[in-house]
């Protein structure tokens, strides 16, 4: 009987340890594959309809067999994205609740504003998908036919020139004032409450040009009613191939400081595994045919940049955006 206990013991002993062993060299599921298990929510913090909300929408249509579950935004608009913001920033950091971002949009809610609740490193920013830069644009007939007619009648004709735009302290205005200060002209800026009011004042020739986003203008300008005239941004865009960048048309260069770069954040304690699932499914969705070729016929420029990018990308325009604010007090 004692042999039988022995013997029943030692093999329960290496039965645990095997176990054990099987357990810590193979474990049932890698943290990495235990995630998602259930729907992400995507916080946009503007209404239904606006840019971030037609990207997310979007990227959501497509990501689920990249990710395993489906994306739900969720709009928590106000106060210019700050609600949805300081949102995301409180939200738990456990992976199932992530947000748009939206530069220098954010940057500017911080640097301008006080009491803003949430800071630009509350955040752990996953990728940024697409960017809308500014242009300028003037109705069909207007005299201006070059970006260079602009800045002669400018400097022959200080603050004479009206310039229709999104404001204020919107980064339209700003890459309008910066642009303007290195170009060395005077012109008198005009804020509306957004894209849709500034580009109706210029095609009623209430305005003599309007800086807005190019995503805003493209139906116009597919439609023969405006007429872009230069573009802020490092590089030529296939939608206005003919349309120069400002240091074609200038001979100076201007940063793209108003240019909206639209993302995906999460809280910043989030784990780095997760991080890296949804940084994948996102890249994923961003180099899928099919989501390109909606995205462009929404008017959409995707450009993919990951989480190292991201965030590198909110460090250089927080630089710009502390470099030039105070040309909004110069206005």
């Amino acid at each position: 009987m004692m042999n039988g206990q022995k013997k029943f013991f030692g093999a329960l002993l290496v039965l645990v340890a095997f176990v054990a062993l099987f357990a810590a060299v193979v474990p049932v599921r890698a943290s990495a594959a235990d995630y998602p298990t259930k729907p992400i929510v995507a916080i946009v913090p503007f209404s239904p309809g606006g840019g971030n909300d037609v990207l997310l929408r979007l990227v959501a249509k497509y990501i689920t067999p990249f990710l395993g579950e489906t994306l739900i935004v969720e709009n928590k608009p106000g106060a210019g994205g700050q609600i949805g913001w300081t949102a995301l920033s409180k939200a738990r950091p456990d992976g199932y609740t992530i947000g748009a971002t939206t530069l220098p949009s954010m940057i500017l809610i911080k640097s301008l504003r006080e009491n803003v609740p949430f800071d630009l490193d509350d955040f752990q920013y996953i990728c940024n998908f697409q960017v809308d830069p500014i242009i300028w644009v003037v109705e069909k007939e207007s005299q201006f036919k070059t970006a260079q007619d602009i800045v002669d009648y400018a400097k022959s004709n200080p603050k004479k020139l009206n310039v229709a735009g999104d404001g204020p302290e919107s980064n339209v205005q700003l890459q309008h004032l910066v642009a303007a200060k290195l170009l060395g002209i005077s012109t008198n800026f005009i804020s509306y409450s957004g894209s849709g009011p500034a580009l109706t004042a210029v095609l009623g020739k209430k305005v003599d040009l309007a800086a807005t986003t190019l995503s805003s203008a493209m139906p116009h300008i597919e439609g023969g009613r405006l007429r872009p005239l230069v573009l802020f941004y490092s590089a030529k865009m296939d939608v206005i191939p003919d349309t120069p960048i400002a240091e074609e048309a200038f001979g100076v260069s201007i940063p793209s400081i108003g240019m909206a770069a639209r993302g995906v954040a999460a809280p910043k304690d989030v784990k780095a595994e997760q991080v890296a699932v949804l940084e994948k499914a996102f890249k994923a969705v961003a180099e899928s045919p099919e989501f390109l070729e909606q995205a462009e016929s929404l008017g959409l420029v995707i450009r993919f940049m990951d989480s190292k990018e991201s965030t590198a990308l909110v460090k250089e325009m927080t630089t710009l955006v502390e470099q030039y604010k105070s040309l909004f007090d110069e206005k």
